[in-house]
């Protein structure tokens, strides 16, 4: 099978198209036909190695490897312990490497069913930034119904599923920041109330004037640098913040005793923690897969390309030059 590997961590570059042999499922495992793969920003930092320091506490990746923790396809064959009713099925996994290929090992218990007629390219990008949306409002924090939130990059995959979730759990007041006005144009689309510029001075106080001066309940942050400090400045008391990234890279160190005036928490997130809380997974995929079957989830999609063109796809990403999702069509 074909497949995109990289022996050594660096810049796209370092991916290369290469043949693999076909792998075979074991136990509960099952093997899926790849129609669709999902690039994010997590497939990038593994890439550069970013993972593999010490000071990142996330554990890393062993070289040689495969990319991709997104997924949609058909089962082709599965395990001895694995349900045969899912061979010929459509299924959207969750995996921890490898779907940057034709042919894709995954647990049975991390796929979820999706109607034939479902959107492959949408369904290929919602289990890693779809989940990563998906537990920030209901295992970093529960979204209660009125709640503002504030979701900062919100023309990315993750923040323009965000800003669906949001509503559709009942969120009040939906504020979207994104750099260009393009972003925030497809923010507004998808369903935020208002949409900022993050890289202006005064984009806080824009923030205040839209909360009447309270502040966001909840604030998704996944820019990090100056604007992981500023974030503060337009945060509710007893709001809650939740980190998932740094595109910009890190921020100053925080004083965590300065969350004690105004009772506010921080909580980080990082999506393959979760590999081990599979229960979680399948209730965030089913949740996905049924709102995107509704048509109440959509995902914008900047870019699909063949699987040799993985570099570029991922070098699109990497420059924020893409308003939306990208797909990889082994």
């Amino acid at each position: 099978m074909q497949a995109i590997q990289y022996k050594s961590f660096g810049t796209a570059s370092v991916l290369a198209l290469v043949d693999l042999p076909r792998p075979e499922p074991e136990r509960d495992e099952v093997l899926i036909q790849v129609s669709a793969a999902g690039v994010s920003y997590v497939d990038i930092r593994q890439r550069q190695g970013m993972y593999n320091r010490a000071e990142t506490r996330v554990g890393g990746v062993v070289l040689p490897n495969v990319p991709g923790m997104q997924a949609v396809g058909r089962v082709v064959r599965v395990g001895p312990e694995a349900d045969s009713n899912l061979i010929g099925r459509k299924v959207v996994t969750f995996v921890g490497k490898g779907a940057y290929a034709e042919f894709l090992i995954a647990q049975a218990s991390l796929c979820v069913v999706a109607p034939d007629n479902a959107d492959d390219a949408t369904l290929s990008v919602i289990p890693m930034q779809g989940l990563t949306a998906y537990f920030t409002l209901t295992a970093a924090t529960v979204l209660r119904r009125g709640e503002s939130i504030l979701v900062h990059a919100a023309g990315s995959g993750v923040g323009s599923l965000a800003v669906q979730m949001a509503k559709i759990m009942g969120a009040g007041k939906v504020i979207a920041t994104a750099a260009s006005p393009e972003k925030r144009k497809h923010a507004l689309a998808v369903g935020a109330d208002v949409a900022i510029d993050y890289t202006t001075a005064d984009w806080t106080r824009e923030v205040l004037e839209a909360t009447g001066g309270a502040g966001v309940d909840i604030l998704l942050e996944s820019i990090g640098a100056e604007v992981f400090e500023q974030n503060f400045d337009c945060l509710a008391t007893f709001g809650r913040y939740i980190i998932y990234g740094s595109t910009r890279g890190l921020g100053k160190p925080l004083e965590a005793r300065r969350l004690m005036t105004r009772c506010q928490s921080l909580t980080g997130l990082y999506v393959p923690v979760f590999m081990s809380r599979p229960e979680l997974i399948r209730a965030g995929l089913a949740f996905m897969v049924e709102h995107v079957a509704k048509g109440d989830l959509r995902a914008q999609i900047g870019g699909e390309f063949p699987l040799r063109d993985a570099p570029r796809a991922q070098q699109l990403l990497e420059d924020r030059q893409a308003v939306g999702a990208i797909v990889l069509q082994p």
